[in-house]
């Protein structure tokens, strides 16, 4: 039978600890879904997130300024691909094959709003 001591049993178990915050804090995306900006929709004002909204869908929160971004968008598979938003809400999956799970801003701005293919 292997002995373990109660030092090295301890280190063992915060290891796992560790691992397990780690994999668990690896599911949240840094993305822009802290930010909120107000839509005024006919007689109700919503607070909406902005960002990655989850199921395809990207909010582009724009200030009423009208820019466009150019986002790095990701399928199940782990694929990357380039489409440009304007502002509001667009669904990203329809011209992605596998499913959409997480999408970002790359830092690119003034595109034409559409699919680029492939990053």
């Amino acid at each position: 039978m292997i002995e373990i001591s109660r030092t090295r049993a301890v280190r063992f178990g915060l290891a796992g600890v560790v691992a397990a915050l780690a994999v668990a804090g690896s599911s949240v995306t840094a993305n822009a879904a802290t930010a909120r900006e107000t839509v005024d929709r006919g007689p109700v004002t919503v607070s909406e997130g902005c960002g990655y909204l989850g199921w395809g869908k990207y909010r582009h929160c724009d200030g009423g300024t009208g820019s466009t971004v150019m986002l790095d968008v990701e399928d199940i598979l782990g694929g990357l691909f380039l489409y440009c938003v304007g502002p509001g809400t667009t669904n990203l999956q329809p011209v992605i094959r596998w499913r959409v799970t997480g999408a970002w801003w790359n830092g690119g701005i003034r595109c034409i709003p559409g699919y680029y293919g492939h990053a």
